[in-house]
């Protein structure tokens, strides 16, 4: 893989395109639209640029599909999410909710190897389970 970076809000396009595409084959502009809250003429210049870059293939009024570059970075980013996701439902104790928006937040900042020490954290306490020293040091005001 490049290392080139996508700047945060290409990669949550990305991502989205990422997972309709897992979970219907293909992703269509007004899909991913609906998904992101937005307008399709925004979809629409996001997919051009994720385009010119070689994430997506991509043409107007088609489908959206990610090329093999495009599949593994938002594979990456996807995992990078759900670790950090986990790890504040599982280890900090946040809602559902919660833990997701602000897993997206953290995706797009954190390197590999902290992710993987997240991980690692969130192993350990699920195998040791959370003391009640932990949740009570964890929500003391």
């Amino acid at each position: 893989m490049t290392n080139e970076k996508l700047a945060p809000r290409l990669e949550d396009y990305l991502e989205t395109i990422y997972l309709l595409e897992k979970k219907n084959g293909v992703a269509r502009v007004k899909e991913i639209a609906n998904e992101r809250s937005v307008k399709m003429p925004t979809v629409t210049d996001v997919l051009r640029r994720l385009s010119e870059r070689g994430y997506i293939l991509y043409e107007p009024y088609g489908y959206v599909r990610t090329t093999e570059k495009g599949r593994e970075y938002a594979e990456n980013l996807y995992k990078k999410h759900e670790v950090l996701k986990d790890f504040m439902k599982t280890v900090l104790q946040l809602p559902p909710e919660i833990a997701e928006k602000e897993g997206c937040l953290m995706e797009h900042h954190l390197s590999k190897e902290t992710v993987r020490k997240i991980q690692k954290l969130v192993d350990f306490f699920r195998e040791k389970g959370l003391s009640e020293e932990f949740k009570e040091f964890l929500w003391k005001g």
